[in-house]
């Protein structure tokens, strides 16, 4: 088994993973910017006269420090929506500029979905992927139609970078995504581990109290707290006052005694202590015969709900064991 780690509040845990998750993404957006600080003075270096796609680079990184920004004021909530929708308008835009869908920008669209991914729910991931999917088709179809300008598909160095840069961006999301999913995965390791564990504790409680339950001289019998209705009488309670566990079993434990205001007051008493006196009170064998005898009740928790165990003895058998009082009728 794993090495346990303390049991953690829930809400704790939900405040740590939001932790990781922003900081995860403070990190990814310093990235961009710094990457398409560089894309943009690779464009103003070796693109030809009159390009001008390095404002494309420069406008996401800018996008890219003014998500940062947000969250650092505490706004994250808007923060993946704007680096999603930029990216993909400004992806679209550079494709278009190429004239082509297969020039390297066409591979941000993957970036944009597994960043949606990342971060966002379900139904922004199939928005975004929507979207992307309409882009795509939208520009395939302006190209197949010769609606785009001249393709330029020279492999040069600025393809390699773009390429670069959002194979990098997608190798940091899938990194956070592989992070997260470890650290959920161990949380439910220990989480199964504390289980197994308790549960085994509890088999052994369990099996020691059967033991003592049932080797036990004194008669016992187990009932539910709020119906009063027995569950479960030991082999010495059988032996001792005539009655089997399945003649019992499910019968609520008042047709036991002789006088019925004893049995209110001994149940008023149990319930507002948590547990009775020794009391001296009559008891019915199974024969009807009423017999003087000696009776304590406690509570005791269970899974199951709230138990009574109460122990009985004839009163000729426990005198010895002190003076108890007797319970008027």
């Amino acid at each position: 088994m794993l090495d346990s780690r303390p049991l953690e509040d829930p809400t704790a845990i939900e405040r740590s993973e939001r932790r990781r998750r922003q900081r995860s993404l403070r990190w990814l957006l310093l990235g961009i910017a710094v990457m398409m600080a560089f894309q943009a003075v690779v464009d103003v270096l070796l693109a030809p006269p009159g390009d001008f796609r390095f404002a494309i680079s420069l406008l996401m990184g800018g996008l890219a420090l003014l998500a940062h920004q947000f969250l650092l004021a505490g706004r994250g909530q808007w923060v993946v929506p704007l680096l999603v929708t930029s990216a993909l308008v400004l992806t679209g835009l550079a494709m278009y500029s190429y004239g082509s869908v297969r020039a390297a920008s066409s591979l941000a669209l993957l970036g944009v979905v597994v960043l949606a991914g990342t971060y966002q729910r379900l139904p922004a991931l199939l928005a975004t992927t929507g979207a992307s999917v309409l882009v795509l088709g939208a520009l395939t179809w302006a190209e197949a139609t010769g609606r785009l300008t001249t393709p330029q598909m020279s492999a040069d160095f600025r393809f390699w970078v773009m390429a670069s840069v959002v194979v990098v961006v997608i190798g940091a999301l899938l990194h956070h995504t592989r992070q997260a999913t470890d650290e959920a995965y161990l949380r439910r390791l220990n989480q199964i581990e504390d289980r197994l564990r308790l549960e085994h504790e509890r088999d052994q409680s369990f099996r020691r109290f059967g033991r003592i339950f049932r080797l036990n001289p004194n008669a016992l019998l187990v009932q539910r707290a709020d119906t009063q209705a027995i569950m479960e009488v030991n082999p010495a309670f059988e032996r001792n006052w005539g009655y089997t566990g399945d003649q019992v079993a499910g019968l609520k434990a008042d047709f036991l005694w002789a006088e019925d205001q004893q049995w209110q007051a001994h149940s008023r008493l149990l319930f507002a202590q948590g547990c009775t006196d020794w009391c001296r009170v009559r008891w019915l064998r199974s024969d009807g015969q009423a017999v003087d005898a000696l009776v304590y009740s406690e509570l005791n928790e269970d899974p199951g709900g709230p138990l009574i165990l109460t122990t009985v003895a004839e009163s000729a058998v426990a005198a010895a064991a002190g003076h108890p009082r007797t319970i008027a009728a």
